[in-house]
């Protein structure tokens, strides 16, 4: 976590740059992997969260089952009917100011109606 408490993000791909770009408007840290890792696999992505410590923000359900062997420090997971770039930026932003807290050390995964928390065990 940043200085004032907000942890910091690598979006994915499937997320979209639209999500990264708005996050870092609000001064919060974020970064693409469209714009610094395009085309990385899904282990490579969760191994540049571990070592620096970013919350993978993601469309892809396989970060999951990866979770469980890599530990990263958390994932956003988006599983919204509605996959447009201002969906899914509000989506984002909905669970960062309702759920910041539960966010490191777990899998959130979003759909329009509902969050679901899951510990990284």
């Amino acid at each position: 976590m940043n200085e004032i408490g907000i942890v910091k993000f690598l979006v994915d791909e499937s997320a979209g740059i639209e999500v990264s770009r708005k996050l870092k408007q609000m001064n919060l840290d974020a970064v693409s992997a469209i714009q610094f890792m395009k085309g990385a696999g899904d282990e490579e992505i969760i191994r540049k969260a571990i070592d620096e410590n970013r919350v993978i923000i993601t469309n892809d359900k396989d970060f999951g089952w990866l979770a469980s062997f890599y530990k990263p420090p958390g994932i956003i997971l988006l599983r919204l009917r509605d996959e447009r770039a201002e969906n899914k930026v509000k989506m984002v932003l909905h669970i960062i100011r309702k759920h910041r807290k539960a966010i490191p050390g777990s899998i959130l995964v979003a759909s329009e109606k509902k969050v679901r928390i899951r510990k990284l065990e």
